[in-house]
């Protein structure tokens, strides 16, 4: 597909070329803007990645963009869109793995918001796999090749804050990503399953509600 329209006898045709690889292989083009570099490059003081990370920001900030690449990055073991020179360009994760991306409501923001961003993002050679809610809505996803053509294996898991707090515990995740501030009671059942693995966990979110955020996180954020 990316090579339909392509004639070497025509330089012309090249440019088209480009926009098709581009389209394909989203996540390897992307440009992040100042935030979203803060959020990717942060240290604690002993110069590693904090376990927890927040990215606060009003909307079209970027912030869930850069949270599903963040989500795909951890799945994969390496963020395509650095170089490979990059101290930031492997992630210190073992592959295959096992995610969660929790957000508010399945149907809608899964449907209209999430899912479009990883279709987005995930080249065609990755031979993604999704599974669905009885809503149609996205509920995992098995990534078979990670960017580069390897064998992956990993799986991501979504979650909505509709589904109640008991739900989530006991359940044991490499990695978790809120997109927009869960419920006291359900980060409290989710971070159970943290205490074994010591998973990373990233919030993308307009701090408006679940004022508890600010307490727990925001006053100690770096």
């Amino acid at each position: 597909d990316i090579l339909a329209g392509y004639d070497p006898k025509d330089p012309a045709t090249i440019a088209a070329v480009k926009e098709q690889a581009k389209r394909a292989y989203k996540l390897h083009f992307l440009k992040m803007n100042r935030v979203q570099e803060d959020f990717v490059r942060i240290k604690n003081r002993f110069g590693r990645m904090p376990r927890t990370r927040l990215f606060e920001g009003a909307n079209q900030s970027g912030k869930t963009t850069l949270g599903v690449a963040e989500d795909l990055a951890h799945a994969m073991g390496f963020r395509p869109w650095l170089a490979k020179t990059d101290p930031d360009y492997k992630i210190k994760i073992k592959v295959p793995n096992v995610g969660m991306l929790g957000c508010e409501v399945a149907g809608q923001t899964l449907a209209q918001r999430i899912e479009p961003l990883f279709r987005e993002f995930i080249a065609p050679h990755c031979e993604p796999d999704f599974s669905r809610y009885s809503d149609g809505s996205v509920k995992s996803l098995v990534l078979t090749y990670d960017h580069a053509g390897n064998k992956c294996g990993s799986t991501i898991h979504f979650r909505s804050y509709v589904q109640p707090a008991e739900s989530y515990e006991g359940l044991l995740f490499d990695w978790m990503h809120w997109d927009e501030p869960p419920p006291r009671a359900i980060l409290n059942a989710a971070q159970r399953g943290k205490m074994a693995s010591n998973a990373p966990s990233w919030f993308t979110m307009t701090p408006l509600k679940e004022p508890y955020i600010y307490d727990l996180f925001s006053l100690n954020a770096y």
